[in-house]
């Protein structure tokens, strides 16, 4: 099986064949509904918890998608806006970002398991990858970042997932809490891509 397209990943990842990932929803009632509850049950200011909004690319075109965070009460004119300007999108609940520690993407090649990985952790991925801090890794520091960072279960999910698509590099975060839909596991997987 091929990801030939982001519109294609995001079809597997909001059906969860991808391995672990964020609360996802299309509609913005409800993912406003959810930041009220989250808000009001941890005690959190008014601004928090944060939605992040990421665009799906039309079929065609190429390049990063928009990709924005805003807090769960503009969720409805962020929504509005996003509309009005052609997106389409799909929201999530983010991650801990100051929990981050590390990043990147791995992909089989002949000489086994390589990455392009950063541990620091104070950026989202591709400023990261913007400020230079995302270094490639070789097998033998990819395999030991990933037993280092990365627990046991979502290291079994990295492993199915990189066994069902053979060739497809695949994007990930590590924490050092819990996170995401699927329970004790500290990766998210942000993506799975041959395009």
């Amino acid at each position: 099986m091929v990801i030939t397209s982001k519109r294609k990943f995001f079809e597997m990842w909001e059906a969860g064949v991808l391995g672990n990932r964020t609360r996802l929803w299309r509609d913005p009632e409800e993912a406003q509904r959810w930041g009220l509850r989250e808000g009001l049950f941890n005690n959190l200011p008014s601004d928090q918890p944060e939605i992040g909004f990421r665009e799906i690319r039309r079929p065609g075109t190429t390049g990063a998608g928009k990709w924005e965070k805003v807090p769960w009460h503009r969720v409805k004119k962020t929504a509005a806006q996003w509309k009005s300007e052609g997106r389409e999108f799909i929201m999530d609940d983010g991650c801990p970002d100051n929990c981050r520690t590390l990043q990147g993407e791995v992909v089989r090649t002949e000489r086994g398991l390589e990455g392009f990985l950063e541990t620091e952790g104070k950026l989202p991925m591709r400023p990261a990858m913007a400020a230079g801090h995302m270094k490639h890794r070789s097998y033998l520091e990819t395999r030991l970042l990933l037993e280092k960072y990365m627990d046991p279960s979502s290291r079994d999910d990295l492993d199915s997932i990189l066994e069902m698509f053979p060739d497809h590099a695949v994007e990930f975060s590590c924490f050092s809490v819990n996170v995401g839909i699927f329970p004790r596991r500290n990766t998210l997987f942000w993506e799975c891509r041959a395009y």
